[in-house]
């Protein structure tokens, strides 16, 4: 059971996973010894880890995709366990408003039609696909602001995320990964908190070379690192996904409105209606958050579809319906 500080350690590392622990003691008013006992704690636990997540464009010239896959109630599981060993699925969770798992994903576009109706068609109990484009998102998980810190906090931890680096990273002119970055984006993968010498070691160059590389695909969006648990951790276990609909006009300013919202996790624009996962600690908070959605200028309905269950999420796959633990050390 995690109390105020371990929760306030963590919605730091989920803003910024490498912050050091001076930075975060400092953030919180706390001795920089007591913070690192209890985040090294935290992170040996196996509960929370960090790890690095490359924009999809940076690794190949793909497209993002949301996914819904309609299927026979008995086949949901199976469906979902599925997808989450597929490499281009970022994220899968089932449905209550519907029996169907809802998916990101990427791909290239000539690879959309056999993995569509070659592949995923042809798994026992499909009912239906549907696939849509991102358009873009207007927060990431990795901007997720949980109702844990302040906005200043969140701030001096680390400057707001750029989001339009998840679906733009190719039209924005963004270069993709050569040998050498791609190999340190696997080190991150496996300890994000890992150090500049080890990261060094790793790759066989100079601290000064790893520090450099490191700092340059962060701040290009190429690389993202940040905590990965579920929200339930911090106290917030109600995961919903709202569909938000919203006058042409007016869409935009209702998703960054949404996306500033701290119960949204992530917010994205779905071929022109915005998606939104949220995490709240009630039904009745989540509530609240619908209503206050509903009543924005220029929204025309919102809809709700609670999560009952995670196959995947940040690129991790559950096992028997949980983030499985890391191994200390």
């Amino acid at each position: 059971m995690l109390d105020d500080l371990d929760r306030q350690i963590v919605a730091a590392l989920i803003r910024n996973g490498r912050a050091p622990w001076r930075l975060i003691a400092e953030v919180l008013g706390q001795q920089e010894r007591t913070v690192a006992r209890r985040g090294n704690r935290l992170l040996a636990s196996g509960e929370v880890r960090v790890q690095s997540f490359p924009s999809p464009g940076a690794l190949a010239p793909v497209d993002l995709y949301l996914l819904r896959v309609a299927a026979a109630p008995s086949a949901v599981a199976t469906i979902g366990t599925w997808l989450a060993e597929r490499p281009e699925t970022h994220w899968i969770s089932a449905l209550a408003g519907a029996s169907e798992c809802v998916v990101e994903l990427f791909l290239e576009p000539d690879a959309v039609g056999p993995f569509l109706y070659g592949e995923l068609a042809a798994l026992d109990g499909v009912r239906d696909l549907s696939l849509e484009p991102i358009f873009e998102y207007y927060r990431t998980v990795s901007g997720w602001r949980p109702d844990v810190l302040t906005p200043e906090q969140y701030e001096a931890l680390s400057p707001s995320e750029h989001p339009q680096f998840a679906t733009r990273y190719t039209e924005l002119g963004m270069p993709q990964l050569d040998e050498q970055n791609r190999a340190l984006a696997e080190l991150l993968r496996a300890n994000g908190r890992i150090t500049i010498d080890e990261l060094a070691a790793g790759l066989g160059v100079s601290k000064a070379t790893a520090s450099r590389r490191l700092e340059t695909l962060i701040d290009d969006g190429a690389v993202y690192v940040r905590a990965v648990l579920d929200p339930s951790a911090i106290g917030y276990p109600v995961e919903g996904i709202l569909t938000v609909r919203a006058e042409a006009a007016a869409l935009d300013a209702a998703g960054r409105y949404v996306a500033d919202l701290p119960a949204s996790r992530w917010a994205a624009n779905i071929a022109g209606t915005i998606l939104v996962q949220t995490a709240t600690r009630t039904l009745a908070e989540l509530r609240g958050v619908m209503e206050g959605i509903a009543a924005h200028p220029g929204v025309t309905g919102v809809d709700l579809s609670l999560v009952a269950g995670i196959y995947k999420r940040s690129t991790v796959a559950y096992v028997d319906g949980k983030l499985p633990l890391l191994q200390a050390g």
